[in-house]
């Protein structure tokens, strides 16, 4: 599934290292779906977690901008919040 998102909003987050895992960072950018048609979009915001080979290319570059994910299964955290698992395929700036 391919969807079309607009960049709102993005968020590093910071995780401590327990007794089971390493310290990390995820880069996330929180978008809202412009998929057509606009009666079939998601209400809700959607978060994108940029895997370490995008993160230099999109890490501070994306705001207000659309990108279109193929997105190979939506998750959800415990608190119920949608992310998208997939890959970047292509932005473009809003017009």
């Amino acid at each position: 599934m391919k969807l079309k998102l607009l960049v709102q909003t993005q968020e590093l987050v910071s995780y401590q290292a327990t007794a089971e895992r390493a310290a990390s960072a995820s880069h996330v950018l929180t978008c809202i779906d412009m998929s057509q048609p606009p009666e079939c979009r998601m209400t809700e915001n959607i978060s994108y977690r940029l895997k370490d080979s995008e993160i230099p290319k999109y890490w501070n570059t994306s705001m207000d901008k659309t990108i279109e994910v193929v997105c190979r299964r939506i998750a959800h955290s415990k608190a119920g919040k949608a992310m998208l698992i997939g890959e970047i395929v292509e932005t473009a700036p809003v017009k």
